[in-house]
């Protein structure tokens, strides 16, 4: 079977390289990747847990023209230093760090997926007035005292494993939870980016002990908290975001928060569905401009 070509578009954003930045937080080196102009309003894309930056590298270069935009390295993940511990609040430090040490402004929005979402949150609800917004990208909110269909910080610490070479790393990753991809160049574009060489041979990037030292912040008291408008986006096929979650969050807004559902795709959808994504927060800003 001949190999799939990879559209124009996906060729055209991947070739558009961003700067290469690093700042300290709380004694850890924190890189993040920087296109457009810093002298424009400023959005910063947060990535998912075990995940890294260069998931946006198809999705960022969209917002270059008009928007210094951002995507960090969260700290445990990606090319950042690993800690002794995480949270939201560590990782919503970071992400601060970058926006002091570029002299941010309260035109920025912050924009994250799955666990990147939480962090947003947690931004929208205690820097909300450094900010013009933050959006939720299919990131599970439940209601108090909800049992969870999964809590990966109870789950069993397992080590990384070691594999021989980048090919052997390469094919034992996968989507979590799992899902159709029918871009394959996307796909393969993160996978890249997901493993390094270490001692012994090469494995993923990301640090093997995150869920076991990781804490969250009460999200129904951050919602009751917000300090800047917020929007939140789902796919719809997504198995992070059930019907529960989304009663809940209707519930709590009422019309008050943009609910906006992205169809036929699931929980990764910026490997899923990624214009559609870009069209559905170009449609946002638009709306949050002075």
């Amino acid at each position: 079977m001949a190999e799939t070509q990879q559209p124009a578009w996906q060729q055209k954003a991947l070739t558009n390289e961003p700067e290469i930045h690093a700042v300290r937080v709380d004694g850890s080196r924190i890189e993040y990747r920087l296109w457009g102009d810093r002298a424009d309003p400023a959005l910063i894309f947060i990535h998912g847990a075990a995940a890294h930056a260069n998931w946006w590298d198809f999705i960022a270069p969209f917002f270059a023209e008009n928007y210094c935009v951002i995507a960090p390295h969260l700290s445990g993940m990606g090319n950042s230093d690993h800690r002794d511990a995480y949270s939201s609040q560590i990782f919503a430090n970071d992400v601060m760090g970058i926006y002091d040490q570029l002299g941010l402004d309260e035109r920025t929005v912050v924009i994250g997926h799955s666990l990147g979402g939480a962090v947003a949150l947690t931004l929208a609800a205690e820097q909300g007035n450094r900010l013009r917004a933050a959006v939720m990208v299919d990131s599970a909110v439940f209601p108090p005292g909800a049992d969870l269909p999964f809590d990966p910080t109870k789950a069993p610490y397992r080590p990384k494993t070691i594999c021989e070479d980048y090919e052997t790393a390469a094919e034992r990753f996968f989507l979590l939870p799992p899902q159709p991809c029918e871009q394959p160049h996307l796909l393969e574009h993160v996978v890249r980016h997901s493993i390094a060489e270490m001692e012994g041979g090469w494995s993923w990037k990301f640090d093997d002990k995150l869920f076991l030292n990781m804490t969250l912040h009460d999200q129904h008291a951050e919602l009751k908290n917000l300090g800047c408008k917020l929007a939140y986006l789902h796919g719809e096929h997504s198995q992070v975001v059930s019907a529960l979650v989304l009663d809940y969050l209707r519930e709590e807004f009422a019309d008050e928060v943009p609910i906006v559902e992205i169809p036929d795709a699931h929980h990764h959808l910026l490997i899923d569905q990624p214009l559609a994504l870009v069209s559905t927060l170009r449609t946002l800003l638009h709306g949050w401009q002075d």
